[in-house]
């Protein structure tokens, strides 16, 4: 029996969601080297076995080939090579394709500049086939985007029929339109009907007791927010402010904004912070650097290992946690106890804000990808009592650390206040989240806009009602928002 050496390339396909950030991403980079590597030294290992078979090949010879067993061991040991890489599956390519959709819908994209490969009039990226056109109407499809759909797939159409090559697809494209044009006109009549019933909602609320029913509408209104049910007006003015160039801060109708040093706890005299007022009440706020590069650096290091697909809460008839497209990021929790920064940032926050840290939640950070967003939402929780316990109360305030700066698209929009805060590294956006009734405070509506291009990481710290009895003053009215004292207390 002859035993002829084998080449075994065995790759381990680990699974995990790369395109939700863009440090799953990276991991692709070293994907494609260790490919390209591994194809090299096997084409090597071939040329070298080559001079072997011939050898084996002549009469006489083959007994010398296959006499000793550890030579055969060394040719299985050198021609077989393990690799476990990270490969990316079906449901990448789902995702990538949602979030170029995603980028498109939110910024108003024309279908024919992104087919050739151009995003605000720059060319970024390669020009898109025939075949990638007709994915991404599929997918719009799918997806409820038909207007988005039947561009795609007019233009995969009209490629088709450009290129006798891929006439075979015409019956599928054609298929599709069919499909999406009835759909959309479905779906037209259906927004339609929608916006009118909210309008004549909105106008019955303002007829009635105005005192009473702005609270009600609010806890309604937040209820329906947090099951990601926004309406039309806030989703309209959530686009508009994504694709703002600058920042449009209305004046804020109970005092006059301002810049100012930020000196008041003792941790601040010698190192004043840099404090941009964004909204009054609300307390809406902008510091500038507050966090240095080596401690986000840090940060992101304990980060990547445990990054994973970010989860948004349900308020149903079973309180849980499901992967949504409404939030498409990955994160990672840090604890106090994880690295003795962690404390020291704490305190930090705590010497800006006035805040006790003893219900704070650990450190979460988000790492955003082509297209991550997360679509506008309330931090509050309609159930707080369900997902924190009977002590915690609340989320009464965010403290947002912005780690890096982006590129294209990512910015921070309150759409009730008119108000885009677009990333910059080293500062943090800082707002209260509730009224001094204990009710959200509807005008802290927020959302992240889609990442068009870099990476965008941040870190979140959310402050609860507990331990800030004597931090924060009610307003004269129940739904007024909540006052921050001058004072300090050391925890």
């Amino acid at each position: 029996m002859i035993v002829l050496p084998f080449v075994f390339l065995c790759v381990f396909a680990v699974r995990g969601e790369l395109y939700s950030a863009l440090a799953g991403m990276e991991t692709l980079l070293d994907t494609q080297r260790v490919i390209i590597h591994t194809m090299d030294e096997h084409i090597q290992s071939m040329e070298r076995r080559l001079g072997t078979l011939k050898k084996c090949g002549r009469v006489g010879a083959l007994k010398a080939c296959i006499k000793f067993p550890i030579e055969q061991k060394q040719n299985f040991s050198e021609l077989t090579t393990f690799h476990s890489v990270v490969l990316p599956d079906e449901n990448d390519l789902d995702g990538a394709a949602k979030a170029l959709l995603r980028v498109q819908q939110t910024y108003g994209l024309k279908t024919s500049e992104l087919a050739e490969g151009k995003i605000f009039g720059v060319t970024r990226v390669l020009s898109l086939t025939e075949g990638d056109c007709f994915e991404l109407g599929r997918q719009a499809y799918h997806n409820g985007f038909y207007e988005s759909a039947l561009s795609w797939l007019e233009l995969a159409k009209n490629m088709s029929l450009a290129n006798a090559e891929d006439a075979n697809s015409m019956p599928e494209i054609q298929r599709y339109l069919k499909a999406a044009e009835m759909e959309k006109d479905r779906s037209d009549f259906m927004v339609f009907a929608s916006n009118l019933f909210q309008l004549g909602l909105m106008s019955m609320n303002s007829l009635e007791d105005p005192n009473h029913t702005r609270t009600m509408t609010d806890v309604a209104l937040s209820k329906n927010i947090f099951m990601g049910q926004a309406n039309f007006f806030d989703e309209a003015t959530y686009k508009q402010l994504c694709q703002s160039s600058m920042r449009d801060v209305a004046a804020s109708p109970s005092s006059v904004l301002r810049c100012r040093l930020v000196s008041s706890h003792p941790y601040l005299v010698l190192q004043p912070v840099k404090e941009e007022e964004l909204w009054a009440e609300p307390k809406i706020a902008l510091y500038h650097g507050v966090i240095s590069d080596r401690e986000m650096d840090t940060m992101k290091e304990m980060a990547r290992p445990q990054l994973k697909r970010a989860e948004v809460a349900e308020y149903t008839s079973s309180l849980g946690h499901r992967v949504s497209d409404t939030r498409v990021t990955k994160i990672a929790w840090l604890k106090r106890g994880d690295h003795p920064l962690i404390p020291e940032l704490y305190a930090r926050i705590e010497s800006v804000t006035g805040l006790s840290s003893v219900s704070a939640e650990p450190f979460q950070m988000a790492n955003y990808g082509l297209g991550g967003h997360f679509h506008l939402h309330m931090d509050v929780l309609p159930d707080t009592e369900t997902y924190f316990g009977p002590d915690m109360g609340n989320r009464v305030a965010t403290w947002m650390y912005y780690m890096s700066d982006v590129n294209g698209g990512g910015a921070t929009v309150f759409p009730r206040l008119n108000i885009t805060v677009w990333p910059k590294k080293g500062s943090a956006l800082f707002w209260h989240n509730i009224n001094s009734n204990g009710i959200g405070n509807i005008l802290t509506l927020h959302g992240a806009c889609p990442v068009v291009s870099g990476s965008k990481w941040v870190t979140n710290v959310w402050y609860h009602e507990r331990g800030q009895e004597f931090r924060l003053k009610c307003g004269k009215h129940p739904d007024s928002a909540l006052l921050q004292t001058n004072s300090f207390k050391l925890s």
